[in-house]
């Protein structure tokens, strides 16, 4: 670059010349006296003009990565700008999952891999899109197994929905990758992007349905809940604090499961909230809360409002489940003993 700058400051140099020559030449016939005329004119022309050709500015560089031999001055293109720009949409991993709720693989190209990526069985779409898996004869295999995105980051784990918060309240749900936020909802990125939030990955409720099978029912932060229709408003604004679901967290402890009704659950259960504020402390749990810790799949409400009551759990121990509360089993009598 500085090159370029020594040869067209010798254009320069000529072009000054050229034109105050001739005026100085008009003026004085002293030969000493006029090269002192230009050479003073040339310095303060080409002093102003190298005040708009700092090259190395960062306000007109083009790329630091450019050939040196690309001679931008003479009007070739610069190359474009490198630097990414931001995902359209979150990238995701299409995992299949048998009848029973058991992961199977990862959906592929149109095939079914497993654990070890070999192909072991192809996707044919139903009329409504689902994928039947059949085998190289066109046999059904995997009856009743299903497709689920998984959001992940450029190294294939699992992105967390986040809480975007402030000041301790939450006002609003975003998926963070790259530094950007990206909508619960669509997961296309937000924009314009909210500012001022802390966000903050947030755990999943989880519920099982009649196959036993886990689905997703909901959110969690520092004890508070929120519904999926909750975190996945499809146009957020961002503007307000969302007020969390009247629910609760509570720890259970046992030594083993009490019941097989607690198969596939975990020892930190959701419960409507306040559900404890009538019962006693240090005392066994009586009628329908006893029923609730021995078949965790209950629902219970508390209040007319409650259509459907609280259920579900946080897949956590009950160490890390962070509840409002504790409830012990007693192995030896089979009650359950409320700490508040």
């Amino acid at each position: 670059m500085k090159a370029r700058q020594f040869g067209q400051s010798m254009t320069e140099y000529l072009v000054v010349l050229g034109v105050t020559g001739g005026v100085l030449l008009a003026t004085t016939t002293d030969v000493t006296t006029l090269f002192d005329n230009v050479d003073r004119s040339y310095r303060t022309q080409s002093s102003e003009m190298n005040k708009v050709q700092l090259y190395n500015s960062q306000k007109v560089r083009f790329n630091e990565n450019g050939g040196q031999d690309e001679d931008f001055d003479d009007g070739d293109t610069p190359p474009p700008d490198d630097t990414a720009l931001p995902d359209p949409t979150l990238p995701h991993i299409e995992m299949v999952y048998d009848a029973q709720g058991n992961l199977l693989g990862t959906l592929e190209d149109g095939y079914l891999l497993d654990e070890r990526g070999e192909r072991v069985a192809l996707c044919k779409r139903s009329a409504n899109g689902e994928c039947v898996f059949v085998d190289e004869d066109g046999n059904i295999i995997f009856p009743g197994a299903t497709t689920n995105p998984k959001w992940v980051d450029d190294d294939g784990n699992e992105l967390p929905l986040m809480a975007l918060t402030s000041g301790g309240k939450v006002y609003g749900f975003a998926y963070l990758y790259r530094n950007k936020l990206y909508s619960a909802a669509d997961r296309k990125l937000l924009d314009p992007q909210p500012g001022g939030f802390t966000a903050r990955p947030m755990r999943r409720v989880m519920e099982l349905n009649a196959s036993g099978v886990p689905q997703l029912t909901g959110y969690e932060l520092d004890g508070r809940l929120y519904s999926l229709k909750a975190t996945t408003q499809l146009k957020p604004t961002f503007d307000k604090a969302l007020a969390p679901e009247k629910e609760e967290l509570v720890n259970v402890r046992f030594t083993t499961p009490p019941t097989t009704k607690w198969q596939g659950y975990k020892p930190c259960l959701v419960m409507p909230k306040d559900w404890k504020a009538n019962l006693t402390d240090n005392a066994p749990l009586p009628g329908f809360w006893k029923d609730k810790f021995d078949d965790p799949s209950l629902r219970l409400g508390v209040g007319s409002g409650e259509l459907r009551g609280a259920g579900g759990f946080i897949d956590a121990a009950a160490a890390d489940c962070g509840g409002a509360s504790t409830v012990t089993h007693d192995p030896v009598s089979g009650q359950w003993m409320l700490t508040k």
